[in-house]
C-alpha cells in the first residue's frame, strides 16, 4: 500500500530534520477511535469471508464507512497535513459514490499490476475495472506501484494526497512538544525576571 510508504517517508523526514520518535506519543487526534473503527470495518469488508456474503450491501457499507472516516478527519482539520488528507479522502469518496460504491481502476494499471486480465467474481470488491464512460475515471486508481516492489497495488490521485498529508503530519508531529512543557528560558528573559523580583 502506498500509505505505508508515506508513513516511512514521514518518519525519515522527521528524523533527518531533528525530530524525535518519542514525540509521536504527544499526538492528540480527535475521534481517532471512530476513524479506526471505520478503517478496520473496511478491511473486514474486503476480506474473503465477509466479501462473499455481503452481496449487494457491500457498496452501501463501503460508502457508509468511508463517510465515517471522512467525518472524523474533518474534526482534525487544523492538524498539520490533515487538510491534504481530507482533500484526498474527499476525491476518493466522490469517485466511489459516483460509481455506485466502488473505486474504478484503470485497465492498464490493473494489467501492469497483475500481468493478466481481471477474472470476474461474485464477491464484493471495493474496486472495479473502469470501462468507457466511467464517471470520474481520472480520480480512480490510474497509477500503479508494480511488482516486485513491496506492497504493489494500484492507487489514485486521492491516495497520493492522503500519503503526502500523512507524511507531513508524522514529520511535524515528531517535532511536537508535550502540552505544558516549558523549554529553556533565554538569558535575556531570565535577567528580566530576576530584576522584577528584586524590584
Amino acid at each position: 500500500m502506498i500509505l505505508l510508504y508515506a508513513v516511512a517517508i514521514g518518519l525519515v523526514v522527521g528524523l533527518v530534520s531533528g525530530g524525535r520518535l518519542a514525540n509521536l506519543a504527544n499526538i492528540t487526534v480527535r475521534f481517532w477511535p471512530v476513524a479506526l473503527i471505520g478503517l478496520l470495518f473496511q478491511t473486514l469488508l474486503f476480506s474473503s469471508p465477509l466479501a462473499a456474503v455481503v452481496g449487494q450491501l457491500g457498496p452501501s457499507l463501503y460508502v457508509l464507512s468511508t463517510t465515517i472516516v471522512l467525518a472524523a478527519l474533518i474534526f482534525n482539520l487544523r492538524q498539520p497535513g490533515i487538510a491534504l488528507v481530507i482533500l484526498g479522502a474527499f476525491l476518493n469518496f466522490a469517485v466511489i459514490v459516483a460509481n455506485g460504491g466502488q473505486m474504478p481502476a484503470s485497465p492498464d494499471a490493473v494489467a501492469a499490476l497483475i500481468g493478466a486480465p481481471v477474472l470476474p467474481t461474485s464477491d464484493f470488491s471495493n474496486s472495479v475495472v473502469a470501462a468507457p464512460g466511467t464517471p470520474l475515471w481520472f480520480l480512480g486508481d490510474i497509477f500503479v506501484l508494480p511488482r516486485p516492489m513491496p506492497f504493489a497495488n494500484v492507487f489514485s490521485i486521492g491516495d497520493v494526497l492522503i500519503g503526502i498529508g500523512g507524511a507531513i503530519f508524522i514529520a511535524r508531529a515528531m517535532h511536537r512538544q508535550p502540552v505544558g512543557k516549558v523549554g529553556p528560558v533565554p538569558a535575556a528573559e531570565r535577567g528580566s525576571i530576576h530584576v522584577a523580583r528584586n524590584g
